[in-house]
């Protein structure tokens, strides 16, 4: 009789078990990226904005040693691809609360690259209006908190990538396997 109800006792544990490691990997894909990882940047960090050009629209092809080929906007930060734009469509799938956390970068005029096919940038509008730019059809966007040359965020939720200078996504560095 002892035997039979510690058997049951550790039946319904490591069925608790289970269920939580489920519920856990069932829960939808934060939008919150994981904790900061940053690299020192090939180089001094562009300097400021040129007069006449806005933020968000200068495109910067690098290898970082760590991460390997990435583009950085004209502050130095790391921009991502979200796996759930459809690169067909011309509209972010990145609304709302999305892109309060992943801001969309955005221009008012074309877009200068530096390492980057310029026939691979484009824009699409966004809802409110504004233009976000776009590698080889895909939005760009950054972490809102990162710093220069810091790719938090690098595989969250399996769907956030670091994009490569040809709109590729990066898959080095990543908290856990990727499909």
């Amino acid at each position: 009789m002892r035997r039979s109800r510690l058997t049951m006792l550790v039946v319904i544990a490591a069925l608790v078990v289970g269920a939580a490691m489920w519920w856990q990997a069932a829960e939808p894909a934060s939008q919150t990226a994981r904790a900061p990882v940053t690299e020192a940047l090939p180089g001094p960090p562009s300097p400021g904005t040129p007069a006449g050009v806005p933020p968000g629209t200068r495109l910067t092809a690098v290898y970082l040693t760590r991460m390997g080929q990435a583009v950085l906007d004209e502050t130095g930060a790391v921009l991502f691809r979200y796996e759930r734009d459809d690169p067909h469509k011309a509209r972010s799938a990145c609304l709302g609360d999305c892109a309060v956390v992943w801001t969309p970068v955005t221009t008012s005029g074309t877009p200068s690259v530096t390492g980057i096919d310029p026939a691979l940038v484009d824009t699409i509008k966004r809802p409110e209006g504004a233009e976000q730019v776009t590698l080889a059809g895909r939005p760009l966007y950054k972490f809102a908190n990162a710093r220069p040359g810091e790719w938090t965020g690098q595989g969250t939720g399996h769907v956030w990538f670091v994009v490569q200078p040809d709109g590729r996504r990066n898959l080095n560095c990543l908290p856990g396997p990727v499909q």
